[in-house]
């Protein structure tokens, strides 16, 4: 079983891609899942969170408000220090919730497909930091789409205004960034049968070795 570190910018269809997956057998664990897991309400991650950014980021029944908190993190596109504090105190949270989910599949005799997704959107964000990919990845695919693509379903799914994205896109690895750390490109700037096609040859027997 592989372990494949799947990737893409705001917007570029990973869970869609992870849903059409799954109807092959394939599982995902997700860390934007993860990432909700560990600020849940009365979680310590929360209470960590809501002691660096203030009250402020919580909704009335006392969960995280993630549109105030993003408003917070992404206010000044120059200014990275937000978003580096909430890193130092997620980061450990979620790659050792990450590891976890991963070595339970692993050890799972049941599940015998032929990969499992790890579902990472900041991954190449995090190898240009670290230097290397996670040690658990063993491939990197990486969702393609262009720009203004990325902008239309970000805004049409998230409701989040056209600055908003416009930074969170500044703040992320560019596309060619993410192409030079890929394994697999997956081209999704067409509809769900043009995805559904390349995935279809993941299973072939003759698999396209790639790009």
């Amino acid at each position: 079983m592989k372990v494949i570190g799947l990737t893409g910018g705001i917007g570029s269809g990973k869970s869609t891609f992870c849903e059409l997956m799954a109807e092959h057998g394939i599982a995902t664990v997700d860390t934007d899942q993860i990432s909700r897991q560990v600020v849940a309400p009365n979680s310590a991650g929360l209470a960590q969170v809501v002691k660096e950014f203030g009250v402020e980021i919580l909704n009335s029944d006392d969960s995280l408000n993630r549109a105030a908190l993003r408003e917070k993190i992404f206010a000044d596109p120059l200014d990275q220090s937000a978003r580096q504090k909430l890193e130092m105190i997620l980061h450990p949270l979620i790659q050792a919730e990450t590891q976890k989910q991963i070595q339970d599949y692993q050890q799972d005799e049941s599940y015998q497909a032929p990969y499992l997704l790890v579902a990472i959107p900041l991954l190449v964000e995090g190898i240009l930091k670290k230097g290397h990919k996670p040690d658990y990845v063993d491939e990197i695919w990486v969702l393609d789409c262009s720009e203004e693509t990325q902008i239309q379903r970000a805004s049409q799914r998230d409701g989040v205004n056209l600055e908003n994205i416009k930074n969170i896109l500044e703040h992320q690895a560019s596309r060619e960034q993410r192409q030079s750390y890929a394994d697999k490109i997956i081209h999704n700037d067409g509809d769900l049968a043009k995805l559904n096609q390349q995935i279809k040859r993941f299973f072939s027997p003759t698999k396209a070795k790639s790009h």
